[in-house]
């Protein structure tokens, strides 16, 4: 029998190295991937909705310091919001068996209902006031991307 080539054997090296290689790269791309949704998450959290939906808009349009200036005149409605938050969770909590029982009383969901949309409504007005007076504050170059739909929208968000 003749000897097997050396040539292969090299082969079977530098394919074992590449594969070596990609999956150390897949390893690190996905820790980078999943630190960076653990920070984006974890710094969400801490907003509401009402909060974040509003500053979406500003974002990329405003100046980062402008941005963070909307942001800071919005830190002391956190309380205010989060204790709004709590109320809509426990509203919630309370219309389920209203929903549930046997002969559902609709004018107590009704009513329900229109207590969670009021909850909604002031805080939604709450924040868009705050952001507003905030932005109004800033000089009017700042302000003037504003004019400009944001991209990928025609509507501006």
């Amino acid at each position: 029998m003749a000897p097997k080539p050396e040539r292969k054997r090299g082969r079977n090296w530098l394919a074992g190295v590449a594969v070596v290689s990609l999956a150390v790269n897949a390893y690190f791309l996905g820790a980078l991937f999943t630190e960076t949704l653990r920070f984006r998450t974890s710094r969400d959290e801490s907003s509401p909705h009402a909060a974040k939906m509003e500053l979406r808009w500003l974002r990329g349009r405003l100046s980062p310091d402008a941005v963070r200036s909307v942001e800071a005149a919005l830190e002391p409605l956190k309380p205010d919001m989060m204790a709004r938050i709590q109320r809509l969770k426990t509203l919630r909590a309370e219309l389920g068996p209203l929903v549930a029982a046997p002969e559902p009383d609709r004018a107590a969901i009704d009513a329900h209902l229109r207590e969670i949309r009021l909850e909604v409504g002031a805080m939604q007005e709450q924040t868009q006031s705050k952001v507003f007076d905030a932005v109004l504050a800033l000089p009017q170059a700042e302000r003037a991307p504003l004019a400009t739909p944001a991209q990928g929208s025609a509507k501006g968000n």
